[in-house]
């Protein structure tokens, strides 16, 4: 059996954190749900992500993320994340990277991706070696992540920039540019065959140090949309590409993005997505 790191997954009731009961199930995800999720894939560890921008109304902080992984060290991996519109961010970074943090994210504040504040905390991504996890929001009217045009040029500024950084992209914001052609700005998620590449094809083609998240319903139906194109799509960025779940499929049963990796992929090429892509990015 191959070995299985899911990238992303949260926790929504731990202690005196409980997330409000309109974001239901996850009020009720705690820790050791989350660990039968898992056990239930097959899955062998997960990297825990913590929720806290200004913008998002659901919040897990780091400490908390620290306190669970340090519970499950054997199948927990702890982020870490930081309000880039307050102080001490690289202060804050390196008290979270010295408590065993290994990326940072999910970064969910809603301000232009390359905008100053951003570029600071990517220069402190890069000084302590930390990849970083994005949100992409599709607009200014989500409720949170970076936010860009849909061709992503902020992005691709800061991939060049920042070309010491590993730079994990998710959500609805990156994921819709997997086709060239974006009808419906304000649509999350679109539909149909992708008869010409976009802009993700051709960041993840030119930038070594860009990779996608294919968790959540934005992950998966970047690739169900045009499974022919997935098929080709996977096996090209096999290497630049990371399992993971967001818990969607623990809701959603239809989204079997892991049924759609087994089918379609070689062992190797599974291998690479399920494990060994995050384990090069978190060096372990």
């Amino acid at each position: 059996m191959v070995s299985k790191i899911d990238c992303h997954t949260h926790i929504g009731k731990y202690n005196d954190v409980e997330w409000s009961s309109e974001f239901a199930p996850w009020n009720r995800v705690t820790p050791e749900v989350l660990i039968k999720f898992l056990d239930d894939l097959g899955v062998d560890k997960a990297i825990l992500l913590p929720t806290y921008s200004w913008d998002i109304k659901n919040k897990l902080p780091t400490e908390r993320v620290i306190d669970i992984c340090n519970e499950y060290p054997d199948r927990l991996l702890p982020f870490c994340v930081v309000e880039v519109r307050e102080e001490g961010l690289e202060n804050k970074l390196i008290k979270y990277r010295d408590m065993g943090c290994l990326g940072v994210g999910e970064h969910t504040s809603k301000i232009e991706i390359d905008h100053k504040l951003n570029r600071r905390l990517y220069r402190a991504c890069g000084r302590l070696e930390l990849p970083i996890l994005i949100h992409m929001a599709i607009s200014p009217s989500d409720e949170y992540g970076a936010l860009d045009t849909p061709e992503l040029e902020g992005l691709e500024r800061v991939l060049e920039e920042f070309s010491d950084v590993d730079f994990i992209m998710h959500g609805p914001g990156w994921w819709r540019a997997i086709s060239a052609r974006i009808e419906d700005p304000m649509e999350p998620y679109p539909t149909g065959k992708i008869e010409e590449p976009g802009r993700v094809v051709e960041l993840l083609e030119d930038y070594d140090n860009v990779y996608g998240d294919l968790s959540a319903r934005s992950g998966y139906n970047a690739l169900s949309r045009d499974l022919e194109f997935a098929r080709t799509f996977l096996r090209r960025f096999n290497r630049k590409l990371l399992y993971g779940t967001d818990m969607e499929c623990f809701f959603r049963p239809e989204h079997s993005l892991m049924a759609l990796l087994d089918e379609n992929l070689t062992e190797g090429e599974r291998e690479n997505i399920y494990y060994k892509n995050v384990k090069k990015l978190l060096k372990i």
